[in-house]
């Protein structure tokens, strides 16, 4: 696995985004699927599922159109 920086201003708070995103994506699929309380997902599951890839591309997407980036 790769070392990330944990230093700077860009990457690490993006990151951080990128998290929080997958993990909204993942809750609203187990919810529309079981509709119970659900376990926080593991990030090894979050990458398997496909839901960091999707989150990553939905937050560098807003941060385009926004100018942050």
């Amino acid at each position: 696995m790769a070392r990330h920086r944990t230093t700077g201003k860009f990457w690490p708070a993006v990151r951080a985004m990128i998290w929080e995103e997958a993990e909204s994506l993942h809750a609203a699929d187990f919810h529309r699927s079981h509709g119970e309380n659900i376990t926080p997902p593991t990030r090894r599951e979050l990458r398997e599922g496909g839901y960091f890839y999707t989150a990553k591309l939905i937050v560098l997407r807003n941060i385009h159109r926004s100018g942050l980036g």
